[in-house]
């Protein structure tokens, strides 16, 4: 009898990881490479697909902080307008209010010395009156 009849064969030890044999007889080695393919095909697709989402959502984002931004700009704008407006009015009533003060300070310039030397005549009639008061009793 030969040796390789007697001892049933030895399993030979692996070396790395075993490959999968075929369950089918019709599962080949290419259609086994082309489904682990579409595997990992649809992982990235769907890991693109997050973000695309993702970069969508950002540029909304941004777009609308943008446009925040925008209307900040034309409310202040606005408001500046507005403020620059009330000083100007407010230098305008002060200017007018200035030329008033300056008509009234003529005007009591040219009162001022009569009402004082009217003023000056009613004491000095008061007193004699309080003098001829004093002398008849």
């Amino acid at each position: 009898m030969d040796m390789d009849q007697q001892m049933p064969p030895m399993p030979m030890p692996s070396r790395g990881p075993a490959m999968p044999q075929p369950t089918a007889p019709t599962t080949t080695n290419e259609e086994l490479i082309e489904a682990i393919i579409d595997e990992k095909w649809n992982e990235l697709v769907k890991d693109i697909t997050k973000i695309l989402e993702w970069k969508t959502s950002a540029e909304s984002k941004i777009s609308k902080i943008e446009q925040q931004v925008v209307d900040l700009r034309n409310e202040f704008d606005k408001l500046h307008t507005a403020i620059v407006g009330k000083i100007g009015d407010y230098d305008k009533h002060i200017l007018d209010v200035g030329a008033e003060i300056q008509s009234m300070e003529k005007v009591f310039a040219k009162v001022l010395p009569v009402f004082i030397q009217n003023v000056s005549e009613l004491t000095r009639i008061t007193d004699d009156l309080k003098s001829v008061k004093t002398q008849r009793n």
